[in-house]
């Protein structure tokens, strides 16, 4: 048995152990250390399940993931998120289905200080729903607009989903930030056009807010001015070159503590239960990140991307074609697959694949960001989905699903629209290093 085939005979078992719902991390690390024992022997097992670890958890630059969540569970804890929602709601009256845009602008907005989408779902579904259940909206379009405002959360930087990329594939963290920022603004305005459109042929089911003053307007976006301090300091000073992403992170996540007690929004409970969530949290994304590593290792050994470009390039495929195909298998992952694992699953797979075809791997890390939202918000699981209906049980999951195909459509425009246009995710990062 050649390496390659035993490294797709190990990758049909993770994928086994995935669909009996074993734990992300277990899978990884047990298909890892096991490819590594069956092909090179018990020693170079026994090497990997002791130093990857240890390097993974001492790694600098994975420094960024915990406190970049400590930031976020900050800002929720000193409602930062409630802020932005009323700043959003004023800005946006007048416009039939105003208080849905508003949770799309707001989302987005919390994600530069959150970078998860799960908690911003969470976050914006307990604040926006209730608001919207008051005003006369249906419970489909309502629970779709926090579902896919929500996604917003990981590609807007900072984004864990990026930092874990950037680990993966080696690539510079700025960069990606970068290169991530413009899409993510792109698909903001794609959802809020999806929510408008919607809105407008809904025969009157969806209200208007009163539409308020030009002053009023302009002093609400004055309203959340902690999160315009934070935005400032922490992504623009990753921009600006002045931090690097980790001091970024370092800084915002204490900022938002000072500002949290400085306004008194944040009490010493809250900041405990931020510490914890924020521990418990990073501990479960290390835990994949070291499974992954050990799958990643074994992958390498095993030569299997060399094999898949050699198979495209004997079939006569196409660049495009091949990357279609990749974008495909994404997206039919993403309908059963967690975003972070499968990322941290896929990627040692099909980094190689990508590079050897001349795409930029940059580029790339954002349309992976870009589909993993897709299966945030895709039937059967969309995470995004579940995470609303447990917060309002008398949620139909069926109106939920009902409601969410059309902001489907705006993701995949933008993936399009990348394709034809790249440097809209690459100009930024090409103009600033």
């Amino acid at each position: 048995m050649t390496n390659s085939t035993l490294g797709l005979i190990v990758m049909g078992v993770m994928f086994v152990l995935l669909l009996i719902r074993m734990p992300v991390w277990l899978a990884l690390a047990l298909c890892g250390l096991g490819g590594n024992f069956l092909m090179s022997g018990m020693g170079v097992s026994k090497m990997i399940a002791g130093s990857v670890p240890f390097d993974q958890v001492t790694n600098y630059n994975l420094s960024v993931v915990p406190l970049f969540i400590l930031m976020g569970e900050v800002a929720t804890s000193s409602r930062l998120s409630s802020e932005l929602f009323q700043a959003a709601r004023v800005f946006f009256s007048g416009l039939r289905g105003g208080l849905a845009i508003a949770t799309i602008g707001a989302s987005g907005a919390f994600g530069t200080v959150c970078g998860s989408s799960v908690a911003t779902a969470a976050t914006m579904t307990r604040i926006a729903l209730p608001e919207m259940r008051r005003a006369g909206y249906g419970d489909g379009y309502s629970a779709a607009s926090v579902a896919a405002g929500g996604t917003l959360g990981i590609l807007i930087p900072p984004s864990i989903v990026l930092v874990i990329y950037a680990a993966i594939a080696e690539q510079s963290l700025r960069k990606l930030f970068a290169a991530a920022f413009l899409p993510g603004m792109a698909l903001a305005l794609l959802y809020i056009a999806v929510a408008l459109i919607v809105a407008r042929f809904s025969g009157g089911r969806i209200p208007a807010d009163p539409a308020a003053t030009l002053g009023a307007r302009f002093k609400a976006l004055l309203a959340p001015w902690q999160f315009i301090l934070l935005f400032g300091v922490t992504i623009g000073g990753i921009y600006s070159g002045i931090f690097s992403p980790n001091e970024a992170a370092a800084i915002g996540s204490f900022g938002a503590i000072v500002l949290g007690f400085a306004t008194r929004r944040l009490t010493l409970i809250g900041l405990r239960a931020a510490l914890k969530t924020t521990a418990l949290t990073s501990a479960m994304l290390f835990l994949i990140i070291i499974g992954a590593t050990m799958l990643a290792n074994f992958v390498v050994q095993t030569k299997l991307p060399e094999v898949l470009i050699a198979t495209a390039q004997g079939l006569g495929l196409g660049r495009y074609m091949v990357m279609l195909l990749i974008i495909a298998l994404y997206l039919l992952l993403g309908m059963f697959l967690e975003g972070i694992g499968m990322v941290l699953i896929t990627v040692p797979v099909f980094l190689p694949v990508i590079v050897g075809f001349g795409f930029d791997p940059v580029w790339f890390g954002v349309l992976v960001v870009i589909v993993v939202e897709i299966g945030l918000i895709s039937p059967p699981v969309g995470m995004n989905i579940f995470i609303i209906q447990a917060q309002f049980r008398d949620l139909r999951i069926g109106d939920i699903y009902a409601g969410i195909l059309p902001f489907l459509l705006a993701p995949l425009v933008l993936i399009l629209t990348l394709f034809f246009f790249p440097q809209i995710a690459l100009w930024l990062p090409q103009a600033l290093y």
